[in-house]
């Protein structure tokens, strides 16, 4: 058996025409992803039941269980997941209500194969995207963490020695009771949460109500920009 990526794209092709599936599947398989093909929604719902999916591709007239039933059951799985909606003009209306229960993106028929690699790939690139965010702010909570174990190490080495002043500003005095953890200025999971120049701008807002001293500031802006050089904007 062969091993899959584990940052292998995850794509699920749902369509009661097994022919146009596997068309739509030699079209979409590109490097480093791993593309699955249902012949109904049924068969789609036992597949996401047992694996993992970033992606699904699915013809919303179907047979018994249609493309709004595979979206919902993609979403109660994974409400990351993005689902595309392959409609006829006729169905329209309910592509579009499909947009609203969670859909990233709907193709009507027909429509050129160009057409639906262009929509695929730009849905493998916010997916991509998704997870460097969730990867950044773990690195940025292991560090928060780190930085309250420091905390908690100095505030007992304080209880037993003269108190010093902070001058230099090597406290890491933004945990105390009276302070704002800041998880709570961190941007929101996913795409469409706060960038991460936003958070700049709130650190610094920290730091001018006196609630994060010199050092601190500068440890989180570092670690901040030091991150937003890959990325433009979430």
């Amino acid at each position: 058996m062969k091993k899959i990526d584990e940052d292998a794209v995850r794509i699920l092709i749902v369509d009661d025409d097994r022919s146009v599936a596997e068309v739509l599947r030699d079209q979409i398989a590109r490097e480093n992803s791993v593309v699955e093909v249902c012949s109904d929604g049924a068969e789609a719902m036992d597949t996401m039941n047992e694996q993992g999916f970033d992606l699904v591709v699915t013809d919303l007239m179907m047979p018994k269980i249609g493309g709004i039933g595979v979206l919902r059951h993609a979403k109660a799985i994974n409400p990351d997941v993005i689902v595309i909606i392959i409609t006829g003009y006729a169905s329209l209306e309910t592509a579009i209500e499909a947009i609203r229960d969670g859909a990233y993106d709907y193709i009507r028929k027909p429509f050129k194969l160009q057409e639906l690699q262009i929509v695929v790939n730009n849905a493998i690139d916010k997916i991509r995207l998704i997870r460097e965010n969730k990867k950044l702010l773990k690195e940025l909570e292991d560090v928060y963490q780190q930085l309250m174990v420091i905390k908690r190490e100095q505030a007992a080495t304080a209880r037993n020695s003269p108190q010093t002043d902070d001058k230099e500003g090597n406290s890491l005095a933004f945990y105390s009771p009276n302070t704002p953890l800041l998880s709570h200025y961190m941007p929101r999971p996913g795409v469409g949460g706060r960038s991460y120049f936003d958070e700049l701008h709130r650190l610094s807002e920290l730091k001018q109500n006196g609630l994060l001293t010199n050092s601190e500031f500068k440890t989180f802006k570092e670690y901040l920009l030091k991150n937003i050089k890959s990325l433009t904007s979430f």
